[in-house]
C-alpha cells in the first residue's frame, strides 16, 4: 500500500492519483516527511533498488535507508529546504540487505497537501562508477592493441592517438610486408565517440588486417571493407576512412578515400594538402571509389590525419614547414584541452 492509499493524507485526490505517474519514471524517487523522515513514498524503481515492499517501505525512516549520521542527514535536509531550486547531494545510502552503494540525490522542499516533504530523485552512482570503469578498461585495451611506432631501413612511423573521452571512434593501424616492400595503411573515423563507435572502428580495423593480403587494387579493397561492414552500419552512421599503400619498389603512394579525403605531405621543408573525392563508408553497399597514385622520393614524409586533427590546423599551411615541425602541431592540438573530438594521425618519414 502507497502513501496514496493510507490516512497520511486523507482521502485520495486527483491530484495524489498522478502521482502515481511517478511509477513510470525510470529513476528511484521518494517521498519523505520533512518534520520526522518518515519515508511516505517509494515508487517502483526505488522499490527494487532498497529492496523493500511496498507496506515495508512505509515502516521505514530516512535513517533506515541512510549510511550517513543523523548530523548529515539533517544538514542535507535543511540545504534543501533553503535551496528554492533544488539541491543536489550524494550520500552512502543502504539497502535491505545491508550493502551500501554510493547514491545521486537531486532533492527539493515542497508541500503537499499542507505537509512539507522533501521529495527525491536518487540515482545510484556505484553501478555508473563500474560502468566507468568497464569503459576505461575498454580504452586501454583499444590504445594497446595499436600497432606501436616503427623505425626501419625504409621508413619510420609517428602515432598521434588521443580520444576525446577514454574511448575513441578514431584508429590508426599499418602493415609491414618485408617480402613484398609494402606498407599498407588505414586511418578511420567514425561517427560518434561512444561503445558503438569504438566497436565500428575496431570492426574496421579487423576488415583491414583481412583485406592486406587480398589480390586487389587499394580502391577495391576499399569497396570491399565497405560491403562487408554495411549490416553494421544500419542506424544512418557512417564512418571515414583513407587507405593506402607504399610501394617501396616503385617509389609509388598508391591511395584510396572515403570520407577523409586528404593527406600532407612534407617535401623540401614545403607542406602540401593533397585532396581525394570518395564518400563514407557504411552509407551505401554498392559504391565504388576511386584511387591515385605519387611518386614519392627518400626524405618525404606523410601525414594521414582525422577530421580532429586535421579541421584544427590554419589553412593555407604555411610553405615553410618541415615533417617534425607539423607533429609538434598535431602534439600540441591535442594537449592542449580545446579538441573536443577524436585526433588521429599516422605520420611517416620515408628514409
Amino acid at each position: 500500500m502507497s502513501f496514496l492509499h493510507s490516512n497520511i493524507f486523507g482521502e485520495s485526490c486527483g491530484y495524489c492519483q498522478r502521482i502515481d505517474l511517478l511509477n513510470m519514471i525510470n529513476d528511484p524517487f521518494i517521498l519523505i516527511d520533512f518534520e520526522n523522515g518518515k519515508i511516505l513514498f517509494m515508487n517502483r524503481k526505488a522499490l527494487d533498488m532498497y529492496q523493500y515492499s511496498e507496506e515495508e517501505c512505509l515502516t521505514k525512516f530516512v535513517k533506515d535507508i541512510s549510511h550517513n549520521s543523523a548530523r548529515l542527514i539533517q544538514e542535507n535536509l535543511d540545504l534543501a529546504k533553503k535551496q528554492k531550486d533544488g539541491y543536489v547531494f550524494t550520500a552512502n545510502h543502504i539497502k535491505k540487505d545491508g550493502s551500501i552503494f554510493k547514491v545521486e540525490i537531486s532533492s527539493r522542499y515542497m508541500s503537499l497537501h499542507g505537509k512539507f516533504v522533501f521529495a527525491a530523485v536518487v540515482r545510484n552512482l556505484t553501478s555508473n562508477g563500474k560502468m566507468r570503469e568497464e569503459i576505461q578498461l575498454a580504452g586501454k585495451v583499444q590504445r594497446r592493441l595499436l600497432p606501436r611506432d616503427t623505425d626501419n631501413h625504409l621508413f619510420r612511423t609517428f602515432s598521434i592517438y588521443q580520444p576525446a573521452n577514454y574511448i575513441s571512434g578514431d584508429l590508426y593501424d599499418y602493415v609491414f610486408q618485408e617480402e613484398s616492400q609494402k606498407l599498407y595503411g588505414i586511418v578511420i573515423d567514425v561517427m560518434g565517440h561512444g561503445l558503438a563507435a569504438a566497436f565500428q572502428t575496431n570492426l574496421l580495423k579487423y576488415l583491414f588486417l583481412r583485406v592486406v593480403d587480398k589480390k586487389k587494387s587499394v580502391k577495391d579493397k576499399l569497396a570491399w571493407m565497405n560491403k562487408e561492414v554495411m549490416p553494421f552500419f544500419t542506424g544512418g552512421e557512417f564512418a571515414g576512412v583513407f587507405l593506402f599503400e607504399f610501394d617501396f619498389t616503385c617509389n609509388t603512394l598508391t591511395y584510396s578515400a572515403g570520407g577523409i579525403n586528404y593527406f600532407i605531405s612534407i617535401k623540401n621543408q614545403k607542406a602540401q594538402i593533397t585532396k581525394a573525392p570518395g564518400i563514407f563508408l557504411g552509407i551505401k553497399e554498392g559504391e565504388t571509389f576511386d584511387q591515385d597514385t605519387y611518386s614519392f622520393q627518400p626524405g618525404e614524409g606523410f601525414l594521414f590525419l582525422t577530421d580532429g586533427l586535421f579541421e584544427r590546423f590554419k589553412q593555407p599551411l604555411e610553405q615553410e614547414l618541415n615533417f617534425e615541425s607539423l607533429l609538434e602541431m598535431c602534439e600540441k592540438i591535442v594537449t592542449s584541452g580545446e579538441c573536443r573530438d577524436d585526433a588521429t594521425g599516422l605520420g611517416i618519414m620515408l628514409h
